[in-house]
């Protein structure tokens, strides 16, 4: 399964399902001001479509946000922002720097073994350094040239996939689990 998305080195998380978690993601989401919520992965990988799908979700409930830099979207008022990286996170990160985040949200596909379209915060020891995934730089390096150069506090959002193989479409599971997060994103921001 690790093939399109990060496959956890521990299985040790700090939420055990989707209800929990929306009331973790108000913790998450306290200081509205200065939050950027990364999105990534791939579309063509079933699944591991995920994070674009709620990019894309997150952008149509929101109305017609003007671009600003490359995939850098504000959202509202707030001084949010989202980005989709798509399978190259790696190309987002001098926009990231630049808009000097407190508060960085990273969504992706994560092989936890958990239930399909279950979602997990993510400590950051749980990501491996290495990882065999369509990412093409491991995302602990991604997430540590940005918390060095921002000093914003980084989180992970992980959906367990149900199937990453190729081909376009979420499963059932987990794209009622990205609609459901994506009402809650909406209605934090």
């Amino acid at each position: 399964m690790a093939d399109g998305c990060f496959l956890l080195k521990k299985y040790w998380l700090l939420a055990i399902s989707y209800q929990p978690l929306a009331k973790k993601m108000l913790n998450i989401f306290n200081d509205i001001k200065n939050t950027i919520i990364i999105t990534v992965g791939n579309d063509f990988r079933s699944d591991d479509g995920v994070g674009p799908y709620i990019y894309r979700r997150v952008m149509f409930k929101n109305g017609d946000c003007p671009k600003r830099s490359g995939w850098t979207v504000p959202l509202f008022k707030h001084c949010h922002y989202i980005i989709n990286a798509g399978i190259n996170p790696e190309n987002i990160i001098d926009d990231v720097i630049n808009l000097r985040p407190k508060k960085i949200i990273i969504i992706d596909c994560a092989d936890f073994k958990g239930k399909p379209g279950e979602i997990k915060i993510i400590p950051e020891d749980a990501i491996p350094e290495t990882s065999i995934s369509t990412h093409t730089i491991p995302m602990p390096v991604i997430t540590q040239i940005l918390k060095n150069d921002t000093g914003a506090e980084i989180y992970y959002l992980g959906i367990q996939p149900k199937n990453i193989e190729l081909g376009e479409g979420l499963s059932k599971e987990v794209k009622k689990s990205a609609d459901s997060l994506c009402r809650d994103i909406t209605s934090l921001l």
